[in-house]
């Protein structure tokens, strides 16, 4: 049999293409989109990182797509190159490839989420939301103005396992307050925003300007829960400086801190958010290390990483120090500042994610097996300690929603504990 070395060549080199475009794909989706969008064993985490990184992910499904048309078109490339050797095997690597394909979206597609109405958080059963509820999957949901608060909860459910994820979300007819701002990729629902970069700051009143207040308090960390009072926030604070804005105006802003927006100055309400800066909420400069590490250190070893400032070998030093060992050092630090990344992610308010109440028991104790909600408390209850916390919801108008950690004595032999896992790398 006499077979044709040119179009082989052709299609040899045809098949070696689409396997780098493949492989290029792969490393981009499995290295980097992972990387951005997907924490292992953690469902909110993962969920926080794909609204933190919208168009990472969108890149992602559309890599997703290109690699299996890729995928496929290899599979047909070397069923041309090897016919000639065996049809028969050659058919079968395309049936095995194609199979492949929506083999991958089934396994991706094993999550379903219902949606669900709650009129208060002791309502033991919800009313389903269905399509003519204004409901959708394509990431936004819209409803009319309601008379009353009620509850969204998003029900997640991994057909395979059986496991179930709760999110739950306070629908408030008087939410926004005074108004919102927009980024280039829409409105803000973040607590911080980044300085240097434009928003629009829309109001609920086109024809009055709107006040902004500037904060450049350093707020105190929490204390440990087992002291008698915690770190506080005052109803009313004096501004470092204002200035107004009008509906719909352009606003960069060049100083991190604290600010405040209303529509009336007098009235105990409007809508807060901190600017930080661009590798928010991720710490990655020497400098940045030594404060978050106030929890876990005795007051001559923070005090000893405070003087270092930015001389990496200095705090390095002091690391080593504390953990007696490089590769413990190594873990404890990785571990310690991608909880402080998370802290910040979910619960930057007024300050600092990982100064508050709730960052600080998240930063040393991790993520609660399960959290109890009321209207006005949370109850967070650790497994593996057999201890629960309870955050009393104690709002003001830089954040509404902030709570304070009932803290006790009894807390003491935990606390220590834990932290001294934390120092010897056995978290």
């Amino acid at each position: 049999m006499e077979i044709n070395v040119n179009p082989l060549k052709k299609t040899a080199r045809l098949a070696g293409l689409l396997y780098l475009i493949w492989i290029i794909t792969a490393i981009y989706g499995l290295m980097f989109v992972q990387s951005k969008t997907f924490v292992q064993d953690d469902a909110a985490a993962t969920a926080n990182k794909i609204l933190a990184n919208e168009f990472i992910f969108r890149t992602g499904i559309i890599n997703g797509i290109i690699s299996s048309i890729a995928w496929i078109l290899i599979g047909l490339t070397l069923y041309r190159l090897f016919k000639h050797v065996n049809e028969h095997q050659a058919k079968l690597l395309v049936a095995l490839v194609i199979i492949q394909i929506p083999a991958v979206f089934i396994i991706e597609a094993l999550n379903i989420v219902v949606w669900q109405k709650y009129e208060t958080f002791m309502q033991r059963g919800g009313t389903t939301l269905i399509s003519g509820d204004s409901v959708a999957t394509s990431g936004k949901l819209s409803y009319p103005i309601p008379d009353k608060p009620w509850l969204l909860m998003a029900k997640v459910t991994n057909k395979s396992t059986g496991q179930t994820w709760n999110y739950v979300q306070v629908m408030d007819p008087k939410y926004p307050v005074n108004g919102f701002l927009e980024g280039t990729d829409g409105i803000v629902f973040k607590s911080y925003v980044f300085t240097g970069q434009e928003y629009t700051v829309r109001g609920t009143q086109t024809d009055k300007p709107l006040n902004i207040y500037y904060y450049r308090t350093d707020f105190p960390v929490a204390s440990p829960p087992f002291t008698q009072k915690g770190a506080h926030v005052d109803r009313f604070m004096f501004a470092d400086s204002s200035f107004q804005v009008y509906n719909g105006q352009k606003l960069v802003l060049k100083s991190k801190g604290l600010y405040l927006v209303q529509q009336d100055s007098l009235a105990p309400e409007g809508f807060a958010f901190r600017a930080v800066s661009g590798s928010y909420p991720k710490y990655s400069k020497v400098q940045d290390i030594p404060e978050p590490l106030i929890y876990v250190c005795a007051k001559e070893e923070h005090d000893e990483l405070v003087a270092a400032g930015g001389d990496k070998t200095k705090v390095d030093k002091v690391i080593l120090d504390i953990t007696r060992d490089k590769d413990r050092a190594k873990n404890f630090m990785r571990s310690y500042f991608r909880r402080v990344e998370l802290s910040n992610l979910y619960f930057t308010s007024f300050k600092e994610g990982w100064k508050t109440d709730r960052g600080m028991l998240y930063l040393i104790f991790g993520l609660p097996d399960e959290v109890s909600k009321t209207g006005q408390n949370e109850i967070w209850y650790y497994k593996n300690y057999k201890e629960r916390f309870t955050l009393v919801k104690n709002g003001t108008v830089y954040d509404p929603n902030n709570f304070i950690l009932l803290r006790g004595i009894k807390f003491t032999e935990l606390w220590f504990n834990t932290v001294d896992l934390w120092r010897k790398s056995r978290f």
